[in-house]
């Protein structure tokens, strides 16, 4: 397993060809050998820490291969690890683009995205976890697909995030999430639960067409720059909260039933909008 050797002043010109090369060797382990000397070519060569999880993100793109899945589980390994800030580990300032590539059971708790993260059309095997992380540009997860959980607890993102047309098969969870702009789940599918409870939206939250299969909470959300709800549907119950003297998520054509039990908590029930329900032309 060829890996460069480790000093001050690695040749980027030299190794960096070097590696891309052995990344196409028939044998993993020479593949994970490259993969590890891009990890350490990185560590002196500031400028060249772009093109490197370029190269990362574009080995994740490809079709795996027979006999590939340890390989690309140390890719996504060095990936994430260059992305959680701590000392002398952090790549700061970096994009990420993992459009339409298949990522499993992968694990970005933590990572911080300074310059936006890209995963549309990505399709995730397991479980994916983003708990705490951070995307501090744009967010854009059009067509993703996770195939079980999705964790998303306690992330924030500071950019537009597009989650438009997602797929969830399994539990979406976003707990007290935060979306400083524009969050986008127009015509996703939640075949599970989805938990938004404690959430933040300081700017428009789109859940226009989206489908609901199971039950979907909302209690304690905070929805600053108003709710799309034309089109949705709620299969299961869909729980809101008072805030103040109002509910925390509503829109046109959209009621609240009070639990009966708790006054402050109630679902939310499609009557719809006076012109439709009296019959009468827009």
């Amino acid at each position: 397993m060829w890996m460069p050797a480790r000093h001050n002043a690695l040749p980027f010109a030299e190794t960096f060809p070097q590696a891309l090369s052995l990344l196409g060797d028939p044998r993993p382990a020479m593949r994970v050998g490259a993969l590890y000397a891009l990890d350490a070519l990185g560590e002196h060569n500031h400028r060249g820490r772009q093109a490197i999880v370029d190269v990362l993100c574009a080995y994740l793109r490809m079709p795996p291969q027979p006999n590939d899945a340890a390989v690309r589980a140390v890719a996504q390994r060095v990936l994430t690890d260059r992305l959680r800030p701590r000392q002398g580990r952090y790549w700061s300032g970096v994009s990420v683009d993992l459009s339409t590539a298949l990522l499993a059971e992968v694990d970005m708790s933590g990572c911080r995205f300074d310059a936006g993260l890209r995963l549309d059309h990505a399709v995730f095997v397991g479980q994916a976890r983003f708990r705490g992380a951070v995307v501090r540009g744009a967010a854009s997860l059009r067509g993703a697909s996770f195939h079980d959980h999705a964790w998303f607890e306690r992330s924030a993102f500071h950019g537009p995030a597009n989650l438009n047309a997602v797929t969830f098969q399994g539990d979406a969870w976003f707990g007290e999430t935060t979306f400083t702009e524009e969050a986008g789940f127009a015509s996703a599918h939640f075949d599970g639960h989805a938990w938004f409870a404690g959430a933040t939206f300081h700017g428009p939250l789109h859940l226009e067409q989206a489908l609901f299969r199971r039950s979907v909470g909302f209690r304690g959300a905070v929805a600053h720059g108003g709710v799309g709800l034309a089109g949705t549907t709620f299969l299961g119950t869909a729980r809101v909260s008072r805030r103040d003297d109002h509910w925390n998520i509503s829109a046109p054509g959209w009621r609240v039933v009070v639990d009966p039990d708790n006054e402050a908590v109630g679902q939310l029930l499609w009557i719809g909008l006076p012109e439709l329900v009296s019959g009468s032309t827009p």
